[in-house]
């Protein structure tokens, strides 16, 4: 689940970051609560253990979409999850993120990144993301969708 990626540098900072990649199923039903309790258990249970061992040291994460089922058009932002196009009340999931709760006025995001980041929360991460949405830079179709969260971290 987890990869690694080629490193990169982050401006201004001199130390060489270990990009992280871990793939997140764009299934809602992984959430606890979504659909009355996780789909499977020992999946959503892995999937927060691959991001928390990922976030270990982590200076900066970003959620890359692969396509957005939604057909939403955003590029990039800091959006916060949103259960509301599946119908579920937010009070009922059983992870929350809170990482970009900062922006008086945060735009949604789409399924498959609101998996990720409720998952980043489950995880343990509270700071900020970037959700980058390459089907809307690319303008591939809309289908089944799933992200990559990319950590960067110190070695």
């Amino acid at each position: 689940m987890t990869t690694e990626h080629a490193p990169a540098r982050l401006s201004g900072r001199g130390a060489q970051p270990r990009p992280t990649g871990v793939e997140v199923p764009g299934d809602a039903s992984l959430v606890p609560g979504v659909s009355g309790r996780a789909r499977d258990a020992a999946a959503s249970a892995a999937l927060v253990a691959s991001l928390r061992e990922a976030l270990h040291g982590a200076v900066r994460v970003r959620v890359v979409v692969d396509s957005a089922p939604d057909g939403s058009a955003r590029s990039s932002s800091r959006a916060v999850p949103d259960l509301g196009a599946l119908g579920v009340d937010a009070a009922r999931v059983g992870w929350r993120f809170t990482g970009n709760d900062d922006d008086a006025r945060p735009p949604r995001a789409g399924v498959a990144a609101t998996v990720a980041l409720l998952a980043l929360g489950a995880a343990g991460w509270d700071g900020p993301v970037e959700v980058d949405d390459v089907a809307a830079v690319r303008g591939t179709p809309a289908g089944r969708a799933g992200s990559t969260v990319l950590v960067e971290r110190t070695c």
